[in-house]
């Protein structure tokens, strides 16, 4: 069953990859405007720790802790729901980049719910502990702090998402998004701490880790 863990984490990884460098009308591109929007980061994070978990598993060498492969699907969901709830639809007459999905759909749909997937059936659990959640925190509000100072060095750029745009919601607004979406970020966060406690501590899908070797008696045969 290791095969088809690591077949899924290589296709996942694959699929992202091509959302973010790859469109049918100009073949691959990149654009490094694109990566001061938190949807791209977290998608090339996915994809890069899918590869490194894919590989790893397929050659039976060390995967990416338990804890990063939650920090991912945090991200991700947040990405997701983000979307979903808060953000403006995408434009019609997006091009389709694979599977039939544009790259909104991959981005923004696709890959939230196949990292959750993963999170559920494909990695041990019972690792995550609740000061875990809190060290998620770190990236978004790191990402927060990179988009503010951005935008007050290059005042012609836009702000990636209204939410952090201080230029119209002034630093006391800012600072109450932060506050707002800081603590629903972090209640998501416990919420897959919660699951992770809740479910199997084995991988549901996936190869079963060695049982311990039993140490030898120290009481001698008589």
């Amino acid at each position: 069953m290791g095969v088809v863990v690591g077949i899924y984490r290589l296709a996942l990884a694959a699929v992202t990859f091509l959302a973010l460098f790859w469109a049918p009308s100009t073949g691959v591109t990149f654009d490094l405007e694109d990566y001061v929007y938190f949807t791209n980061q977290s998608n090339l994070l996915l994809a890069v720790v899918m590869l490194w978990g894919g590989v790893a598993v397929l050659a039976r060498r060390a995967e990416p802790p338990p804890w990063l492969f939650g920090a991912v699907t945090l991200f991700l969901l947040i990405t997701g729901l983000v979307s979903y709830l808060i953000l403006d639809p995408a434009p019609p007459g997006e091009e389709v980049i694979a599977l039939g999905l544009t790259h909104d759909q991959l981005v923004h749909r696709l890959t939230p719910i196949a990292t959750f997937v993963h999170f559920l059936l494909l990695v041990p659990h019972r690792r995550l502990r609740i000061r875990t959640a809190a060290y998620w925190l770190l990236y978004p509000v790191a990402y927060c702090s990179f988009s503010t100072v951005r935008g007050l060095l290059s005042p012609t750029s836009d702000y990636p998402y209204g939410f952090v745009d201080v230029s119209e919601l002034g630093y006391g607004g800012l600072v109450l998004n932060v506050l707002i979406y800081g603590v629903g970020f972090f209640v998501l966060g416990l919420v897959l701490v919660g699951l992770d406690r809740l479910l199997p501590a084995r991988a549901i899908v996936g190869r079963r880790e060695p049982e311990p070797t039993p140490r030898a008696s120290l009481v001698p045969a008589e």
